[in-house]
Formats: C-alpha cells, structure tokens, sequence
C-alpha cells in the first residue's frame, strides 16, 4: 500500500522534489563553470590576439624605422662626405698658406744663421778635450 500511494501522489512528494531542485541547481552550476570557462577562453584568445598585433605592429614600425635610417644615413652620407672634405680643403689650404708666409718670412734670417754658424768657427779647446788629449799623450794630470 505505501509504495501504491507514493506512485499516486506524483511529483509532489518532498522527496522527489528534493531531487529535482538537487537535479535543477547541479544544472545550473554545471552552466556557470561553462560560462566562466567559455568567458576565460575568450579572454586568453585575446589576449592572444592582443600580443599577436602588438608583435606585429613592432614588425612593422622596425621595418619602417629601418627604412628611414638607411635613407637618412644615405643622404648624410653623400652631404656629410661633402662637407668634411670641403671644410678640410678649406683649412688644409690656410695652413699651407701660413706656413708658406712664415717660411717667406723667416727664410732669409734663417739662412744667415746657418752661413754665421758654418763661417764662425771657435778654435779653443774645452776643458774635457784639453784633458783627453794629456791621458792620450800620457801626460800626468
């Protein structure tokens, strides 16, 4: 009789009902930890994404940066070459032609020193020579 009754009273019984609020919220929790799993995946794909277009875009401006050096290197190469040569040109020819005046300058003084020092010769002995030439000759100091 009591196992009849309980067929009779249907879904309504506490019991059954327990059950079905157990089955409802184990549903329920299995959804969120889908939810939250799917909302993870979702962040970690872009964040993915994220790198992936910020790995990029250093591509490109690395390229780019690359480009604008060799042509900034480039053309102050060619201007840079130029100009040094034309700013040493400038100075060697100044210097040349400071020394060419000195030399003008100085030239005729200098020659008459090298004529005095050649034509004045002094004929006395120095000390250390007059010295040498006794030891030599044997003489006693």
């Amino acid at each position: 009789h009591a196992y009849s009754r309980r067929a009779q009273l249907g879904p309504s019984v506490p019991w059954q009902a327990g059950i079905m609020a157990t089955a409802g919220i184990q549903e329920l929790m299995s959804a969120e930890a889908r939810a939250s799993q799917i909302v993870a995946e979702a962040r970690a794909a872009r964040g993915e994404r994220m790198k992936e277009a910020k790995r990029e875009a250093e591509a490109v401006i690395e390229k780019i940066r690359s480009e604008k050096q060799a042509e900034f290197e480039a053309s102050s190469q060619a201007t840079q070459t130029k100009d040094e040569f034309d700013e040493l040109k400038t100075k060697t020819d100044v210097e040349i032609s400071d020394m060419t005046k000195q030399f003008n300058g100085n030239k005729g003084a200098v020659t008459n020193m090298i004529v005095k020092v050649v034509t004045d010769v002094d004929l006395k002995l120095s000390e250390t020579r007059k010295l040498q030439g006794k030891r030599a000759s044997g003489q006693t100091l």
